[in-house]
């Protein structure tokens, strides 16, 4: 039993290891929720983004258009993820990544406000 247990921590320990050394957002995301400053949750499908390795980001409305592109910059460090693009658009900045898991992450876009996105396949 005692060599179960240490089986168990030894194989949490490096997951998260694991976890840890392999956070990127390269790929493609879904916006599935928002959250207000009040705390109320409004789901939504559709809109996307892909944070492709050179730099560049590419998004849409719906799965099947790409609507806007621009440029970000991930800091690992400080978990800080900004976008912008030469159209100055609405939604560019810097903002809080909290990583939630290897598949999901949310944007602190406001005092409050959040962003939800999970990483598509």
């Amino acid at each position: 039993m005692k060599h179960i247990k240490v089986l168990l921590v030894i194989v949490t320990i490096f997951s998260f290891l694991s976890f840890q050394a392999n956070e990127s957002v390269v790929g493609k995301w879904e916006l599935f929720k928002m959250e207000n400053s009040d705390g109320e949750v409004r789901e939504t499908s559709g809109r996307w983004m892909d944070f492709q390795a050179d730099g560049v980001l590419k998004g849409g409305n719906s799965m099947d258009t790409t609507n806007r592109t621009g440029n970000w910059e991930y800091n690992k460090k400080t978990k800080e993820l900004s976008i912008s693009s030469p159209d100055k658009r609405p939604g560019e900045g810097t903002f809080v990544i909290n990583w939630i898991d290897a598949k999901t992450i949310s944007l602190t876009v406001g005092p409050g406000r959040k962003v939800y996105m999970r990483r598509v396949e």
